[in-house]
């Protein structure tokens, strides 16, 4: 880490600590007889404490017990996506723990006793990306490439270990293919589905046919530029039937009981233009899709089959929504959800939902809810070690947008005890605030522990300062007109969104107007350089001190050749343009470009004696596929060359988000030492920072 001026405060490296080792449960899958529940806790957003494997930890408990939670696996291997065996006794699940670090295959472990047993191949090198038993649990469905040659072992054997070159879309030996597991023999079948990369799949309910999605090839963005085949295959005889192309990606593809399909996919050709639930009629073939629920002031985000019945999760303004496919409401809470699960008996019409529930104040915990949905029971303790802290209270503040077209919501969190906990008031005075902006564009900030999903909120929270979180157009939450934004309003709306609620706080006292900083990760390190180079131009009267920008983006047109999803979702960003499509004299790209505007701003600096662009701190991997690292190291040399301040951090072999714990702590050592410089302490102790929860 760089020099830190010894005048600066300790960095609390415990509380970090604390905060970097909580194990976050998700992959909840309730038993079929709704009284036991299993599901997977890791580390926040997949990051790893040493080496390079990631680890993960089997849990079970019971859906009526509090506390009742306990381990099933060590936490020594990367054990995944649990699913229970029909007849509720045994549960399989995917584990790198015969080959840790390497391909996951299928195990089987008895709730009565007895270790795991791996069932699928143990010879299979390929990676099982995802399974499903069939409905009598006599086979499993998984999805897998195929294994290498003997003929390409040889030769990369001959070649000292190098692999064959890669020719783009030359890439069948690498595409998922479906296969049956017998479970009872072993023995494994491959069906043939046709060409293609299989994505995601789901049995029928008499466990005669799967439903499939497959894509040309493996590359990332295929879906959404010649879109997603959806094919029926028989168990028997093998006869496959194409249903209908959508034309982009699908998530939670479903063979529901009542014989239709249903996915989750875009209301229109616009990936990022909100997202409904789809019907499809299998009988009917080429089916045409229908819009059946969602997509219009929400956004679907999954869905579950249980007693008979469609359950879909629905993301909604200020909370999660969990209904049937009428939309009869089962569960509803002002949180958003990390995971949940249904159990469902059609014969007394009795319901568990389990969720993965956290707020402002308490990490993630596996609660459930049974008929009356008043009455909720927490299965874990996952985050005990701070259950007598409280790190702040959620206000949400609206405003209208500056045009007047949309009324926004900024969430304000403020540190505990200086402001009420009904978000009513505002704290006795204003604070030193971080604008944290979310990332996606799709992604939105509700009442959770962790937002941004890097621990920065709660940590600063700590610290005494005030955290905004701006819900600008183009998040999910709202539907497919406000997602909209996101293609039509890129570098003018979504920054406009940040500046009205960024300023509204300031207006109603929360946030100092004196004592700001902007950051965030992603689309957020994106929106923090559009901040920065336009930093108090809007006339208002404040503007931001510094500024923190991770994984950011600063340049459309070059974002087009180098990310993973340039050409098809991120160029919509631009209207769909990239370079290829647009002549030589169009430059609307640069609407959203913050690198262009670097010039401009720096002359008007010089011009009025005024700082525009504030002290950066940059953080990127330098493996980053999707915001690649030169868009950083590019906006880094622009400031180096108008002599603008800047700490530019590369964390070295990472991706898109850093995994290593030891980078966590050192992006939490730096964030808070930047606030700490530019914007001030936060709330001493006197002033009422960090109390403990009354008894």
């Amino acid at each position: 880490m760089a020099h830190v001026n010894s005048g600066l405060p300790s960095f609390d490296k415990e509380l970090a600590a604390a905060l970097c080792n909580l194990e976050v449960p998700s992959c909840l899958n309730i038993s079929p007889n709704g009284q036991k529940i299993v599901y997977v806790t890791s580390l926040g957003n997949g990051s790893i404490r040493k080496g390079e494997n990631k680890l993960s930890t089997l849990w079970v408990g019971s859906t009526s017990e509090p506390d009742s939670a306990r381990p099933l696996t060590s936490g020594q291997a990367r054990d995944v996506s649990p699913a229970w065996h029909p007849d509720g006794n045994r549960i399989a699940f995917l584990s790198d723990r015969g080959n840790l670090g390497g391909g996951r295959t299928i195990w089987m472990l008895r709730l009565d006793g007895g270790d795991a047993v791996q069932i699928s191949d143990s010879n299979n090198r390929a990676t099982i990306e995802s399974f499903a038993f069939s409905p009598d649990g006599d086979m499993i469905a998984y999805t897998s490439a195929d294994e290498k040659s003997n003929e390409t072992k040889d030769r990369e054997m001959k070649n000292g270990g190098a692999a064959d070159p890669a020719v783009w879309g030359d890439d069948a030996h690498q595409r998922a293919r479906l296969r049956l597991l017998s479970v009872k023999t072993g023995k494994t079948a491959t069906l043939d589905t046709g060409d293609g990369h299989v994505t995601d799949f789901h049995w029928s309910l008499d466990g005669k046919s799967i439903v499939l999605g497959k894509t040309v090839n493996t590359d990332g963005e295929e879906m959404f530029l010649t879109g997603t085949n959806i094919v029926t295959v028989a168990i028997e005889g093998g006869i496959t039937t194409e249903v209908c192309v959508v034309h982009h990606g699908i998530d939670a593809l479903t063979w529901a009981p009542d014989g239709k399909i249903y996915y989750i996919g875009s209301v229109s050709e616009s990936a990022l233009s909100g997202v409904a639930v789809h019907e499809v009629d299998p009988m009917q073939t080429p089916a045409s899709p229908l819009r059946v629920l969602g997509g219009f002031e929400d956004d679907p985000s999954s869905m579950v089959v249980a007693g008979g019945k469609l359950f879909v999760s629905r993301n909604v303004r200020r909370g999660t929504v969990i209904s049937d496919k009428s939309g009869k409401v089962y569960f509803e809470k002002p949180l958003a959800f990390r995971d949940w699960d249904v159990h469902h008996s059609s014969e007394q019409d009795g319901w568990h939902i389990a969720a993965c529930l956290s707020d402002i104040n308490t990490p993630t915990e596996v609660v459930v809810s049974s008929d009356d949905e008043q009455s909720l029971i927490t299965l874990s303790e996952h985050g005990k070690s701070f259950k007598d802290r409280e790190f702040g209270s959620f206000h949400v503040l609206t405003c209208p947008s500056s045009d007047d077209a949309v009324e926004l919501d900024g969430i304000f969190l403020a540190p505990a005890g200086v402001a009420s906990f009904d978000g009513n008031s505002a704290p006795t005075k204003p604070l030193p605030t971080a604008v944290l902006i979310h990332g996606g564009p799709t992604d939105r900030d509700f009442n959770s522990f962790n937002n941004l999903s890097l621990y920065w909120v709660p940590y600063l929270l700590s610290k005494g300062y005030g955290v905004l979180l701006p819900q600008y157009r183009g998040s999910y939450g709202r539907g497919s007109r406000f997602a909209a934004y996101s293609v039509t309003g890129h570098g003018r709306d979504n920054y406009s969104d940040v500046i009205s609620i960024t300023n509204n706080a300031v207006q109603r006292g929360y946030a100092d107007g004196k004592k700001l900083l902007v950051g965030g990760w992603s689309m957020g390190g994106l929106l923090t350089y559009m901040c920065s180079v336009r930093n108090g131009q809007h006339g208002l009267g404040w503007h931001f001190n510094a500024a923190i920008a991770g994984a950011g983006i600063c340049d459309m047109d070059s974002l087009a050749l180098a990310s993973d999803l340039g050409a098809s979702v991120l160029a919509e960003l631009s209207g769909g343009k990239t370079p290829w499509t647009q002549s030589r004299d169009d430059t609307s790209a640069r609407r959203g470009s913050a690198l262009w505007e670097v010039a401009g701003a720096s002359a008007e600096a010089r011009r009025t004696g005024q700082m525009i662009i504030p002290p950066m701190l940059i953080l990127h991997g330098d493996q980053d596929d999707r915001a690649p690292f030169t868009q950083s190291q590019g906006f880094r040399r622009a400031l180096r060359a108008h002599k603008l301040p800047c700490e530019f951090v590369a964390y070295t072999g990472q991706g898109h988000t850093p995994s290593p714990m030891s980078h966590w702590l050192d992006m939490l050592e730096r964030v808070a030492r930047w606030c700490y410089v530019y914007i001030g302490p936060g709330l001493t102790l006197e002033d009422g920072k960090l109390v403990k929860k009354a008894d």
